[in-house]
């Protein structure tokens, strides 16, 4: 490009065993990710003599519609994962001696949104399905159509 600035970006400079700010939440988010693409994988199958299982998923969705009507959520703000102390130990041989020097850390509280209701809406849910004469076999592969 003809009459561009470069302009690097500024680093700070690390201590061995640092990482820089920008990559900290990625670290975080990583485990979320494959842990969301894991989860939806499996489907639940409820089985009613004479019902097909397209049927069955109708009702699914129409019990699961009814559900939220029922029990509608109720979002509220609540620590999901406590603040702790993280203890790292490195050990080193200086001398024919090993010495170790332990370091702490302070991880605060993580604070997050959390519906109340979702446990009793799923039950109902459940209710439902069992009302209109279906029993839950267990859970089958999730297909992608």
């Amino acid at each position: 490009m003809k009459g561009a600035i470069f302009r690097p970006r500024a680093r700070a400079i690390l201590h061995p065993g640092m990482s820089c700010p920008e990559s900290r939440p990625m670290r975080r988010l990583l485990p979320a990710l494959l842990l969301a693409l894991l989860l939806p994988g499996c489907a639940e199958v409820w089985v009613r003599p004479g019902t097909t299982e397209m049927e069955a998923e109708a009702f699914q969705a129409a019990c699961r519609d009814e559900s939220r009507l029922a029990v509608p959520p109720q979002v509220v703000t609540q620590i999901v994962s406590p603040a702790r102390i993280e203890r790292d130990r490195h050990c080193w041989t200086e001398g024919g001696q090993t010495r170790c020097r332990t370091t702490q850390r302070y991880i605060p509280a993580q604070w997050g949104q959390v519906d109340l209701n979702e446990r009793p809406r799923e039950g109902w849910r459940r209710q439902c399905m069992a009302a209109k004469g279906f029993t839950f076999e267990g859970y089958r592969p999730l297909r992608l159509e």
